[in-house]
């Protein structure tokens, strides 16, 4: 669903998620509260940090759905490839759990304005058609 431009660095790829968590929040905080997608996160974080061990950090440290510098700093102490994966995880898996929650449909709806959004950078893109 989502791509990680080819060779790109740690940090672009930590930048690109933090902003990329943000405009999420921004889109469904209205909807779930705050509260709602930092739950969804810590939940996407609990699952992926299964195949990721390294964002076991950010799961024990997202206490406020807001503060997203433990992830930030997980992600920056990878290589680009390890860090791109572990994003695109994710957010694959926190779309799959909101999905689950509220539809296919609405979740494409909510999170559209994210995906196209040309501000969000070529670290992490939506492949969807």
């Amino acid at each position: 669903m989502w791509t990680t431009a080819k060779g790109a660095s740690a940090a672009l790829v930590a930048d690109t998620a933090v902003s990329t968590w943000q405009k999420i929040a921004a889109a469904l905080s209205p909807i779930i509260g705050q509260a709602g997608v930092g739950a969804l996160l810590k939940r996407s974080l609990y699952l992926v940090r299964a195949d990721h061990s390294f964002l076991a950090a950010a799961y024990e440290a997202t206490l406020d759905p807001g503060d997203l510098g433990a992830l930030h700093a997980a992600l920056l102490q990878q290589t680009g490839a390890d860090a791109a994966a572990a994003h695109t995880a994710l957010l694959q898996t926190f779309h799959d759990l909101l999905t689950s929650l509220i539809g296919g449909s609405l979740t494409e709806r909510l999170l559209r304005p994210v995906w196209d959004d040309p501000s969000s950078g070529d670290a992490v893109q939506d492949t969807l058609p």
